[in-house]
Parts: C-alpha cells; sequence; structure tokens
C-alpha cells in the first residue's frame, strides 16, 4: 500500500549484527559512528534495501513490495533460513489469518491455510482445540491421533491450546522428513513451529486490543412441527400394530404422541384429547388438531422448539495489551490476554487469563541472553454427554413439556431425552487449567562465526476437575437423589534442555551453516482422582460432601528423551543447494534391545534462475528452484511410559486381600516407529514473483508400527504390542498467490490457493494366518471377484476407514411390488413379508436374498482433497478480506437424521423427510414408510441405509473482514500512532449437500457441538 508508514522493519548497518526497528509511524533512531556507512533495511514481504548516508543524518525511505517473495526468512529446527536456499518442504502461515479473529484456540486459524494440514473443527465448545493432521496419518489404530509436534519458543508440547493468538509472532509448518528428521524421535507426524512476539530496539509502543463477538447457531436440524410429528408418530404407531397389535396400546399412554398425558406433574407430555378440564388450555397458546386415528377426536398440545432452548447468542470479549520497546543493548515485550467466551449452548463457557513476558539482553558485543515467560490460566464448562444432548435431547418431541403448570421447568422423558434446560442446570461442573512456560537462554560467539546456543526450559501444566450431580427428576416420576460427585486433579512438569553449537562461514562464493548439539526432555506426569455419592443436600457441590465413598485412584509416570543432533546447509552461488540432518535419539519407555534409534535426512535445491544460462532478462520473469529430499523420522506416541516393560493393574482384590494383575506382556524388542519420506518439490516466481507456487510430490511410508498381534487363549491374554505395521501415504501439495495488480497501484489485490491430496495403504499387518493379515472387515460379494469375499476393516493393500452399507435402490410402491422382491434376511423375526413404503434393497449376489453379504462400499470416513482460498483487496487504509477452505472425499454417517426418520429411540423428534416418507399405495418417494421403532419392524433404516451415508463434501467461508486503518495525521492530534477497526464474520456458511449440523468429520454422527457462526467487531489501538 503505497504511502502507508512501516513498523518493525529492521534498520541495521549493513554488514553487521543487531540494529533497531521502526515504530508504528516508520521512524526509527540509530547511534552509528561513520556516516558515510551503509544502512540495511529489512522486512517481511518487502524486498531489501542498502542505502548510503552519504554524510546524511535524516533519511526518507521506500521499500517496493515482494509479496510471498521466495527469499522470504522461514524458521527451520533450531534456526533460521532463506526460501532460496530451503531445500525441504516448510510453509509459512499468513499473520493475517490471525488479525481479525479472537481465537480461542489458535490451532483454528491454520484451517485451509496450509497445504498438506488437515485442520478440522469438530466441536463448537468454546476453547476446543481442532484436529490437526499433517499429509494423512502415520497411525494404523488411531489415525486421528497422529498429532504434530508443536514447539513454541523451542519448548515442545503437545498442542498449542491456551495460546493467546495476539501473543503469536510467526508460525511455520515442517511437513518433508528431511526438515523433520532433527526433531528425530517425535518428528514423523509433522512440526509446528510457533514464535511468540518479542521486543524490538526503538521507540516504546502500547497496544490495545478489544473484539465483541457474537456467535450463533448457524444451521438447525430441519425437525417437523408438533401437530406433523403427533400425525406422523401416530401413524407409525399404528403401522406398526398391523403385525404387532400390542403396540396400539402406545395411542393411548402418556407418550410423546398419546393421549394418555395430563396437566400434572406425572406425564412428560402435551398431547391429550381435548376435555371440559383442559379446554382452557386453547386460550394460552396451546394448539389443536384432529387424531389422525380417530378424527371425530381433537388432540391438544403445546409446542416448544427445544433447538431454541438449547441454543442462544453467545456473546465474547477479549481483550489484549502489549507494551513494547528497547534500544540496541536490551529489548523487552509484555502482554496480558483475558478472554470471556461463552457458548452457543446453554451453560457452556470458556474463560482464558494470559500473559507473555520476554527480555532480550545483550551483555557484550558476543554475548546476548534472553528470557522468554508464558503463562495461561483457563476454564470451562461443557455438557455432560455430547451424544445425548446435540443427538437426542437436540431432537425431542415439540410435544414434551418445557414446564409445568405451575412455572418449574420440567424434566421431560429422561435424562437421556429430556429437557435440556432441566437437566443442564442440575449439573455443576468445573475445569480449570494453569499452564506455565519459563525459558532461558542466550548465545556466545565464541570466535567469528561460531557460536554457543543453550535453552532451559521448564514447561508446567496443573489441572484440576469436579462435576456434581444434584438430585433431579429421571423423568416425571423418578426422583435421583444419589448426588454423584466425582473430583480429580493432574500435575505435568516438563524440563528441557537444548545446548547447540553453531558456525557460519562463506568464503569465496560457498556458504556454510552447521549446527550440532545435544537435547534432553524429561516429563513427569501425575494425577488423582475420587467419587463418591450420598450428599446430603445440593448446596454443597464439592467431593467432601459425599456421604459414601465410591472410587480413588492415583497415578504416575515419567518418561525421558535424550538425542544429539546435527545439521549442515551448504550452498554454493545460493545455486546449488544441499542439507544434511541427522538425529540419534533415546527413550526410556522403549525396550532395552532398542531403545536408541537414529534419523537422518537429506535434501537438495537447485535455483536453475541463477545459472548463466537463464540470463537476467528471464530471472526477471521467472524464478524456478527445484527440490528434492529423503529423510527418516521417529515415532512413539503411541506407546505408553512402560508398556514395553510390561503393566499390571492394582486397586483390586481376590479371595478378600489387595491383588495384582498382570495385564500387559512385556515386550523388550519394541522399537521406534519409522517414517521413511521422500519428497520432490519446485518453487517457482513469476513476473518477478507477482506470482508464486510452490509444489510437492511425496511418498512415507511408516514402517514398524506399534500394532497388537492376537495371542492364543492359552497365554491367557488376547494380544502383544509389536512392531509388525506399514503404512504408505501418497500425496500432492499445490500453494500459489499471485499480486493481480501492479505494485504501483493504488488498489491491490493479493490472491492465494492452496491444494493438497493424500490417500493411505495398509502394507503390512502382523502376520495372523488370515488372508491379507485382515483384522475385522466384512464378509460381503465382491463384484469385482465375482466372489465372497473379506472388505473393510484393516487389511494389506487396503485403506483405513472404508464404510459398507445396504444399497437401498428404491421404496417399494405397493404390498404387490414389495411381495415380488428378493426375500429380507435382515426384517426382524420370522416374518420377512415386505410392503408397500418397504425399501428395495440391492441384492448384489443375486441370489434372491438380502443378507449382510449384500452391504456394499459407501465410502471413507478420511477426506482426499483439502485446501483454501483467501482474497486480499486493500485500497489505502481500507481493505477486504475474504478465507475459505474446502474439504471433499469423507463419508459421513448421518445417524441422527436416519433416527429422526426411523423413531429408533421411541420419543425422539422427526426431521422432515417424514413430510415425503410413503404414506399410501402407490406413493412414488425415496423415504420409507415410518414405523414406531423401525428396528422392530421392517429395519428400513437401522441396519445401514445408504442413503444416509452422505458425502461431507464442503467448502466453508470462514473468514469475511471489512478493516479500515485510520489516517495518521488524524492521530496525531491526539497522540495516537495508530488505530485500525474491523468487522468481521466467521464460519459464516458451509456450501455443502450433508444434512447434519457438522460436515468437517467423516464417520458416525450421533451428535456434535455444532460450529458457530460468528460476528466479531473488533479494535486495535496504538501508542
Amino acid at each position: 500500500m503505497s504511502g502507508i508508514p512501516l513498523s518493525g522493519v529492521n534498520v541495521s548497518v549493513a554488514d553487521s549484527n543487531g540494529g533497531v526497528s521502526t515504530d508504528d509511524q516508520g521512524n526509527f533512531s540509530l547511534t552509528i559512528s561513520d556516516l558515510q556507512q551503509s544502512l540495511r533495511f529489512s522486512y517481511i514481504g518487502m524486498k531489501d534495501r542498502i542505502v548510503p548516508l552519504d554524510g546524511r543524518q535524516v533519511l526518507d525511505v521506500v521499500l517496493e513490495a515482494d509479496a510471498h517473495n521466495l527469499s522470504e526468512v522461514v524458521v527451520i529446527g533450531y534456526g533460521q533460513q532463506s526460501r532460496a536456499t530451503l531445500t525441504t518442504s516448510i510453509s509459512k502461515v499468513d499473520n493475517k489469518v490471525l488479525e481479525n479473529i479472537p481465537f480461542a484456540n489458535p490451532a483454528s486459524a491454520l484451517q485451509g491455510t496450509v497445504s498438506g494440514l488437515r485442520v478440522q473443527s469438530t466441536s463448537g465448545q468454546p476453547g476446543q482445540a481442532p484436529r490437526v493432521i499433517l499429509r494423512g496419518s502415520t497411525s494404523i489404530n488411531n489415525p486421528n491421533g497422529s498429532a504434530p509436534l508443536y514447539l513454541i519458543d523451542g519448548v515442545i508440547r503437545s498442542n498449542m491450546d491456551h495460546l493467546n493468538t495476539d501473543d503469536i509472532e510467526s508460525l511455520q509448518v515442517l511437513k518433508d522428513a528431511a526438515a523433520t528428521s532433527i526433531y528425530g524421535a517425535r518428528g514423523s507426524n509433522g512440526v509446528i513451529l510457533i514464535t511468540t512476539k518479542s521486543g524490538k530496539a526503538g521507540t516504546a509502543r502500547i497496544s490495545y486490543g478489544y473484539d465483541l463477538t457474537t456467535s450463533q447457531l448457524g444451521r438447525q436440524y430441519d425437525l417437523v412441527s408438533a401437530k406433523d410429528y403427533i400425525y406422523f408418530q401416530r401413524l407409525g404407531i399404528a403401522a406398526r400394530g398391523l403385525t404387532d397389535p400390542t403396540q396400539l396400546a402406545k395411542l393411548t399412554q402418556a407418550s410423546s404422541a398419546g393421549t394418555g398425558n395430563d396437566l400434572s406433574k406425572n406425564t412428560a407430555f402435551t398431547t391429550q384429547y381435548l376435555s371440559a378440564e383442559n379446554e382452557h388450555k386453547l386460550n394460552e397458546g396451546w394448539q389443536s388438531m384432529p387424531d389422525p386415528i380417530d378424527p371425530t377426536k381433537t388432540i391438544i398440545f403445546k409446542e416448544t422448539d427445544f433447538q431454541d432452548v438449547l441454543f442462544r447468542t453467545g456473546i465474547s470479549h477479549n481483550h489484549s495489551i502489549n507494551a513494547s520497546g528497547g534500544n540496541d543493548k536490551a529489548t523487552f515485550n509484555a502482554g496480558v490476554g483475558y478472554l470471556t467466551n461463552n457458548g452457543i449452548a446453554i451453560t457452556t463457557n470458556y474463560e482464558r487469563l494470559s500473559v507473555n513476558l520476554n527480555g532480550d539482553l545483550t551483555l557484550r558485543d558476543n554475548i546476548k541472553v534472553f528470557g522468554r515467560v508464558l503463562y495461561a490460566n483457563s476454564g470451562d464448562r461443557q455438557v455432560s454427554n455430547l451424544s445425548n444432548i446435540f443427538s437426542r435431547s437436540i431432537a425431542i418431541p415439540a410435544t414434551t413439556k418445557y414446564t409445568y403448570e405451575d412455572g418449574t421447568l420440567a424434566p421431560g422423558l429422561n435424562a437421556s431425552i429430556g429437557n435440556v434446560a432441566y437437566h443442564l442446570n442440575t449439573q455443576e461442573a468445573k475445569n480449570s487449567e494453569s499452564n506455565l512456560t519459563v525459558a532461558l537462554g542466550g548465545r556466545w560467539e565464541l570466535l567469528p562465526g561460531f557460536a554457543f546456543e543453550p535453552q532451559v526450559s521448564l514447561y508446567t501444566i496443573n489441572a484440576d476437575s469436579r462435576f456434581f450431580q444434584k438430585a433431579y427428576y429421571n423423568g416425571p416420576l423418578q426422583f435421583v437423589d444419589a448426588r454423584n460427585a466425582t473430583g480429580g486433579a493432574s500435575k505435568q512438569v516438563q524440563q528441557q534442555a537444548d545446548a547447540l553449537f553453531t558456525y557460519v562461514k562463506s568464503f569465496r562464493e560457498h556458504n556454510l551453516d552447521v549446527t550440532a548439539g545435544f537435547s534432553y526432555f524429561g516429563r513427569l506426569n501425575s494425577g488423582l482422582s475420587a467419587s463418591g455419592q450420598g450428599a446430603a443436600s445440593d448446596l454443597i457441590p464439592t467431593l467432601n460432601a459425599s456421604g459414601m465413598p465410591v472410587a480413588v485412584s492415583g497415578t504416575e509416570s515419567e518418561q525421558v528423551i535424550a538425542g544429539f543432533l546435527s545439521r549442515v546447509n551448504y550452498d554454493y552461488k545460493q545455486k546449488y543447494l544441499v542439507s544434511l540432518n541427522a538425529r540419534y535419539d533415546g527413550a526410556s519407555n522403549l525396550g532395552d534391545n532398542h531403545k536408541w534409534g537414529f534419523f537422518p535426512g537429506v535434501s537438495v535445491g537447485w535455483n536453475m534462475h541463477r545459472e548463466d544460462f537463464w540470463g537476467e532478462s528471464l530471472a526477471n520473469l521467472m524464478q524456478l528452484k527445484l527440490r528434492a529430499s529423503y529423510g527418516v523420522n521417529g515415532n512413539i506416541s503411541g506407546l505408553g511410559p512402560y508398556q514395553a516393560q510390561g503393566q499390571y493393574a492394582v486397586g483390586q482384590r481376590y479371595g478378600g486381600y489387595a491383588a495384582i494383575q498382570n495385564t500387559i506382556l512385556p515386550n523388550m524388542d519394541l522399537k521406534w516407529e519409522q517414517s521413511k519420506t521422500f519428497n520432490v518439490g519446485a518453487d517457482l516466481g513469476l513476473w518477478n514473483n507477482r506470482i508464486t507456487m510452490l509444489v510437492d510430490v511425496y511418498r512415507r511410508v511408516t514402517d514398524n508400527l506399534l500394532t497388537s498381534m492376537s495371542l492364543p487363549q492359552s497365554t491367557g491374554f488376547a494380544s502383544i504390542l509389536t512392531n509388525l505395521g506399514s503404512l504408505e501415504n501418497r500425496g500432492v501439495e499445490i500453494e500459489l498467490s499471485a499480486d493481480l495488480l501492479p505494485r504501483e497501484s493504488a488498489v491491490q489485490w493479493l490472491l492465494s490457493f492452496n491444494a493438497s491430496k493424500v490417500k493411505n495403504k495398509i502394507l503390512k499387518l502382523p502376520n495372523n494366518g488370515i488372508e491379507n493379515n485382515r483384522i475385522g472387515g466384512i464378509y460381503v460379494w465382491d463384484p469385482a471377484r465375482g466372489d465372497y469375499a473379506w472388505l473393510g476393516g484393516l487389511q494389506e493393500g487396503g485403506r483405513i476407514g472404508d464404510l459398507f452399507a445396504y444399497k437401498q435402490l428404491s421404496i417399494y410402491a405397493t404390498d404387490e411390488e414389495a411381495a415380488g422382491g428378493p426375500t429380507d434376511m435382515i426384517i426382524p423375526g420370522a416374518d420377512k413379508t415386505k410392503y408397500g413404503g418397504s425399501v428395495n434393497w440391492l441384492d448384489v449376489d443375486g441370489n434372491g436374498l438380502i443378507e449382510a453379504t449384500d452391504r456394499v462400499h459407501v465410502g471413507n470416513i478420511y477426506p482426499v482433497w483439502t485446501g483454501g482460498f483467501s482474497s486480499s483487496v486493500s485500497y489505502k487504509n481500507l481493505a477486504l478480506n475474504v478465507r475459505m477452505d474446502y474439504t471433499t472425499g469423507h463419508t459421513i454417517y448421518n445417524y441422527t437424521r436416519a433416527q429422526g426418520i426411523g423413531q429408533f429411540v421411541g420419543e425422539n423428534g422427526l426431521v422432515s423427510d417424514v413430510l415425503r416418507s410413503w404414506q399410501q399405495p402407490g406413493d412414488q418417494t425415496d423415504v420409507p414408510r415410518v414405523y414406531w421403532a423401525d428396528q422392530q419392524a421392517q429395519n428400513n433404516l437401522f441396519r445401514g441405509n445408504s442413503n444416509y451415508y452422505e458425502r461431507g463434501d464442503f467448502l466453508a467461508l470462514r473468514e469475511l473482514t471489512l478493516s479500515y486503518a485510520l489516517p495518521s495525521q488524524w492521530l496525531q492530534r491526539v497522540k495516537v500512532s495508530s488505530l485500525r477497526l474491523n468487522v468481521t464474520g466467521n464460519n459464516l456458511y458451509y456450501f455443502t449437500k450433508y444434512e447434519g449440523l457438522n460436515p468437517e468429520e467423516g464417520g458416525d454422527d450421533r451428535g456434535r457441538y455444532p460450529v458457530p457462526r460468528s460476528f466479531i467487531f473488533g479494535i486495535n489501538v496504538g501508542f
């Protein structure tokens, strides 16, 4: 943006270290000894510029934009490197994704921003971490558990939970094995490097930011009205009565559409026949309708939308204040943030207080030290059972009593399918957690270019939780006063030390960068938990009020990982590039025979545009770097602290005495899982880097997978943990960005796009004597073989996560048509008669029977393509940013929708699909006849109907932001250096055919906390 002051530009004497940074107005002050020297100006996204002073004391410097150029500096393992000489696959996250949305968990900002990174918002619970998987899973047993390794300012963490986004300076994602091999034992799932903000020399700066967020439910289940519910529920009961007359009694019982309810506290529902005793309710908002079974009678009822009861508008406040400054000898940064986030589901919330303190001090010209402190105290309240709340109670019949006649809340049918306003308010829960990181380090330049860089850190997590169930009614008549209570506390103490030696040397046109060192990681986990019941009152929710102890438990574990590391980066004229990495790690939780593992990595690159034959004119038109890498990573994330040594269970009694039971067999031959990745890529820049593209193609094979091998029953153990699995991931990744308008234009428009595809294949499983060493799976007719075969499950040559179901072809229009179809052996009971309204299933093997062998492949729970798109348009101080992301290829079983037609529970609400269900002979539709408890009738849905295995493909409008920075000449009058306003929409819309609430996660959808749609009003002011 032409004419805009740049803050944070590094200003230094050319060919020297150190320097100062510009303030919010672009001003700087630097003391130098010679006015004939030159100054270097550098800023990410701009071209470096060297300006001779020529005796001048005042300079006006204009930097030229070089957005997304191929020479930006990226953070790598234990250092930094220019992308121009980078030979591995590393993505840098654009900080714009952090500017406008006060993410309760910063991992959400990665969604759609990095190729190869699958980030799924699986829950809208405030503060909930999204699932983050890089380049597919490296695990067979727990594919969704293959989380990357996180390092925040060099401190290892298992996540980035409770980190304030306002404290983040940069995020980098290390993707291929050559980039992550320097982290050896834990790099196979990728590495995410996070650098927090630090002080910059120059004028002291103070900034304050505030965000007000309103969040609402973006999409509801499409349920029928109370009148339609009564109609179809009663017809569904009558349909059951055709083959089982005993079911007809439900029509007159005190059920969701039965007429046995009354106005007392003895019934859970409002439906009842009109009478002199209740006709006054029609003047109080109740409704009436003819009984669809006996139209001579009138049913009255009160309608309540329990989705409106469960969901609310969540209001959130985010405050952040930061101060930084210093000089060429010392710098500091201090930040404090406070976030309160009320969820869209009643009673849910998240709260966080964060503190970030750091300082850098130059003791001598060759000695610098630093200190970092990160602290967060957080707490939340969640629902006690996701499925009960977001699958069953969210869709209870609209005829359920919300309140009794005296105005008190009614409990509904029971706690698992009842009035959420009642049940959630009978529970008292509290979860809190404190995270503290303290790091100390420095740099001692022993000789020119040769330095010692140590860092030690302490990272602690202290968490506690308690839950208290007050006395409550489990339905109208069952009073439960057990008052169950639980409490727990856990602690993690992590100690880490890294000692590095670095050597940087340039001679003639050769450049060498060497790093070598030692790393120590130690972690101690402990925890206590207890439960009780029988408190005398609801007034004391803590565990000490329980009159009867139920259980008590304690755990303690320790893990140590130590390693030696090295890296050599070499380039000649920045033309020919080579990088060698190696790490040798040992872990305490591996068997004695294989405690240590060696993890090498090698990568090469060729900057073709630096060749003489390329020519200057062509170099301005196109820059091209080719690169290739191979590396080995380790992983033991699925291995417990003592599994290799064998484990014992205690706390039980046998024969009246305390007992110890051997539960896990030792295996001293357990070793590291090893991921071997071959990666080829290219970095392309066109038209002076106005268009840039990064492309990577890779194959990763993970061997020695920790897998359970079945054992004979005579051993007394079901299985033993072994290293006998192998999994392959193949993929391609593309990142593209383009400046669409000339850089001198007043209007700037930057577009970026990324896409990645990954597929997995199982190469090897433990030998069990079965074809393909299959574990699980189903026996079906395979048309490709023309024979029966075991498909799905885990088997060599197959994929993880395949889904199978019965294929619905159509709905029989008449009884006669149904009688001519195959015999359906899945219908319960001896009578296999089918009727009009029954499903016409695909008889895959053509044997005239519908059996378990007729199931077909209906999809896979894991996506194939993921990616994102962003657009940033700016004119002077006004900017419009749009960010979208997409995922395709995954399948979701919409159990909640199937349940809303098949009435599996008996008293749940019905979805609007029933309005087009089969109702009379001749009807042509895709929705079967409604039966009360479908699984006990024709089993049209409960068995697993292909129509309810839906494609989860989506395109999400994740962010839309309009921002305006007030002109500096306006602000100078009130001594304000900067003021920025923004209005943002977050999670605005999913373009998807999936009919559930959240299309992001494949597999069974049996109730998920929906991701809210949010509107944010933000202000940031600098002094």
